[in-house]
């Protein structure tokens, strides 16, 4: 039984990029963005756009002073993590069913079955914490925070051939993230320069079911010392927003800008732990004035423009559109709402803030095949933090 629930465990916590699947690489992903779609490249107003484009950072709300966020955690896990975690723990308890008084017998029927049930599926789990400090004056604002962050992904498989038992992507990384942006032309354009040293241990492996007995009783060791690896690096990004308000029809009511990002300069490359390719992003917004509520923004992304990442040319799964609503925002609480369109796939979160506490849920799609409408793996994100 302990080499069950070796098996079983390790499906749990092992990863996901995109040797599992077709899913692009990322540093890290913040759910308000992702809640609104994933369109923030010409919008911007929190701290973790300098994940998208560090010019957003100008956009942070200039009345707010210092802008912490401390212990700012996100956990997500997608559906068939939900199922196969409850499937497996049903195993587990399983008792006598057959008489004979050999609940051995029993439990390995029962997560054979489960391991049988979801072969081939993708099992997905990210856990990330970015706590920063930012703040904006009149012209410069800056950022500066600690990314930590776990990625995992698994398939099990029928455990015959090269495909092995357990097929494994994962990937933790480590780092410090700055960013400075800086307005100019009475305020219509923000231009934003950011820098990350980051520390990423990776895993790549296919296991066969000889293996992890094999290893039963060193298996973290033997994971740590002679299959992961690790690699540290420099990346650098550049964007800018320019607001078209004074030039357009309407810019006043619409109040419109267009923004692009360039980022992971040169590549972020890890060498054998991986690589997150430079992009080219683009991105227009609208914020219209609406008397009712606290503030409305509407965004369109296309990311990767020159094709760099490697898993394929499929233009929907580059697309971003989504909305935040605001109904309302005070020194007590606030309340948000999100909607949008990622990859072809509806999402959707609530935001809510009471005095230091903040609480979101967010639901978004991953299109995790090689276009979109292949492959769909729901998602879920439940986020905390404290901030001030």
């Amino acid at each position: 039984m302990r080499k069950l629930a070796i098996l079983g465990l390790s499906s749990i916590v092992s990863m996901s990029s995109y040797a599992i699947t077709y899913e692009y690489p990322y540093l890290f992903k913040d759910p308000r963005t992702i809640g609104m779609g994933g369109a923030t490249v010409a919008i911007g107003g929190y701290p973790n756009a300098v994940f998208y484009n560090p010019a957003g950072i100008s956009n942070i709300p200039i009345t707010e002073g210092f802008l912490v966020n401390l212990v700012d955690v996100n956990l997500s896990i997608n559906k068939n993590s939900k199922d196969f975690i409850n499937d497996f723990m049903d195993a587990l308890d399983t008792g006598d069913l057959d008489g004979d008084g050999d609940d051995g017998d029993d439990k390995l029927k029962a997560v054979n079955d489960v391991l049988l049930k979801y072969r081939g599926k993708n099992i997905h789990f990210y856990g990330s914490d970015y706590s920063s400090v930012s703040r904006r004056f009149s012209k410069l604002a800056f950022t500066g925070g600690v990314l930590l962050s776990v990625k995992a992904d698994a398939q099990t498989h029928q455990g015959f051939g090269s495909e092995g038992v357990l097929e494994l992507d994962y990937n933790s990384m480590a780092g410090v993230v700055v960013g400075l942006s800086y307005t100019v032309l009475d305020g219509r354009l923000s231009l934003g320069l950011s820098g990350k040293y980051i520390y990423r241990n990776a895993l790549i492996h296919t296991f066969t079911a000889r293996e992890i007995v094999e290893h039963e009783d060193n298996l973290d060791t033997y994971i740590t010392d002679e299959l992961a690896v690790s690699k540290s690096t420099f990346g650098f990004d550049f964007g800018a927003i320019y607001r078209l308000e004074d030039i357009v029809p309407k810019g006043k009511l619409l109040r419109p800008s267009i923004g692009f990002s360039v980022l992971n300069i040169g590549d972020l490359d890890f060498e054998e732990a991986g690589k997150i390719p430079m992009t080219l992003n683009v991105g227009i917004a609208l914020n219209p004035k609406i008397p009712i509520f606290n503030n409305w923004v509407i965004g369109f992304d296309y990311v990767d423009v020159l094709k760099k990442f490697e898993q394929d040319e499929d233009n929907v799964k580059r697309i971003r559109f989504g909305t935040e609503l605001k109904l309302f925002d005070n020194k007590y609480a606030d309340l948000s709402l999100r909607a949008g369109l990622y990859q072809g796939y509806p999402t959707a979160g609530v935001d809510f803030r009471l005095t230091i506490i903040r609480l979101a849920f967010t639901t978004y799609a991953e299109e995790v095949g090689a276009y979109s409408g292949q492959d769909e793996d729901r998602r879920y994100i439940l986020s905390a933090s404290i901030t001030w």
